[in-house]
């Protein structure tokens, strides 16, 4: 499967801004789709550590 997206303007810088931070971070270029990919991974992290938090504790 493929998906293709496009980002104008605003988005776009900010893509890049996180692009460059990411890169710095790693200490080597990254290409768009590995940024993607960190940022879905993320995203995903975030969303298990809500749902951790909101189930009971014995």
């Amino acid at each position: 499967m493929r998906t293709d997206i496009t980002l104008r303007g605003s988005k776009a810088d900010q893509f890049e801004r996180i692009q460059d931070r990411l890169e710095d971070r790693r200490g080597h270029e990254l290409s768009r789709a590995d940024v993607v990919g960190a940022l879905m991974a993320d995203f995903e992290q975030d969303l298990e550590d809500d749902r951790g938090r909101q189930r009971p504790r014995p």
